[in-house]
């Protein structure tokens, strides 16, 4: 007992890590998601994660630099939602986010994004049994612990603006301080805070299960098109999803912010791009991986990858894919 009341007394972990490329999305969390991202618009990708932790719980800021597509799973047995900070749209399950609508996931779902250039938000991750212990002795409703339990039907809470501004400022605030060595909070302190805040916001929530059509066919095409390591017909794929070429069309636009062609030649690019980065460059050749993802012509393969991440196939296959995050979960 003195031992664990001892660690809650430790102050909380903090830290600040630096994405230098848009493979970093998934190196940086692979200790909680895993994630299978899309850069959707050509440059360097450059990012930040600002974060906090204690035993049971992360609190993180990220920010995007370009237009960008993930699908994720949270791994663990953890409870997770996203508060946007409202600096550019992002869209959840093919939905726009904002203060009425907050994502949600619990381990073992899965969920996609998308973050337009410039979006921010904060992430918060919590123990999901203790969560839901907290939940029950606050009495909340059935339908609120049914959103936060393993089976259950909705992904997005349809939270009070209120509820989210609040939680917004006060987390930032928190976060920022922390960073910048102004606030000195224990593990007990830091959990209390974030507790007090998310169980309120999840108790006056209704929930979603609706997913809008436009989003569940843009999904049904990324399902299909997951074996293909080549170029994907258009019409073929309108054909297998039983729905006209314009539809999708109109559903990418919607959805993705971009084509259908475009989205699943840059997803094939950066597929391309995570085979260099895993590849050992005195085994494997950039024409190889080129091929094997579909692209025929060495040379234009070289300059699209170049326009879309900043730096040549070969400069990548000369890398290796890294992480440097140590978080302290058990």
């Amino acid at each position: 007992m003195e031992q664990s009341q001892s660690l809650a007394q430790q102050n909380i972990m903090k830290g600040v890590i630096h994405r230098q490329a848009f493979e970093d999305l998934a190196t940086c969390v692979k200790t909680f998601f895993n994630v299978d991202g899309t850069q959707l618009e050509p440059g360097e990708f450059h990012g930040q994660i600002d974060f906090i932790a204690g035993k049971d719980i992360l609190l993180y800021r990220e920010n995007y630099s370009h237009r960008t597509h993930l699908e994720c799973e949270l791994l663990g047995k953890r409870f997770g939602f996203s508060i946007p900070l409202l600096t550019a749209e992002g869209k959840f399950l093919g939905e726009p986010v904002d203060d009425k609508i907050t994502p949600s996931t619990v381990s073992g779902e899965a969920f996609d994004h998308v973050m337009e250039r410039g979006f921010e938000q904060l992430i918060v991750l919590l123990d999901h049994e203790r969560l839901l212990k907290k939940a029950e002795q606050a009495g909340l409703a059935d339908s609120a612990l049914e959103a936060i339990s393993p089976g259950r039907q909705w992904k997005a809470l349809k939270t009070r603006p209120s509820d989210i501004q609040s939680i917004r400022q006060n987390f930032t605030t928190m976060l920022s301080a922390v960073i910048r060595g102004e606030m000195n909070l224990s593990v007990d302190d830091f959990e209390k805070v974030i507790f007090d805040s998310v169980l309120p916001m999840i108790d006056s929530g209704e929930y979603r299960v609706n997913r809008h059509s436009s989003a569940i066919l843009v999904q049904r095409a990324i399902d299909v098109c997951e074996p293909v390591s080549g170029p994907v017909g258009i019409s073929e794929l309108s054909t297998t999803l039983n729905a006209s070429p314009r539809t999708l069309q109109l559903a990418f636009q919607k959805v993705m912010g971009t084509t259908p062609h475009n989205f699943f030649h840059r997803r094939r690019m950066t597929k391309a791009r995570m085979a260099l980065l895993k590849a050992d460059s005195r085994e494997s050749r950039v024409t190889d991986i080129a091929n094997h993802h579909g692209f025929s012509e060495l040379g234009r393969f070289s300059v699209q990858y170049r326009e879309l991440f900043g730096e040549s196939p070969k400069v990548t296959l000369r890398r290796n894919l890294t992480s440097t995050v140590a978080i302290p979960f058990p």
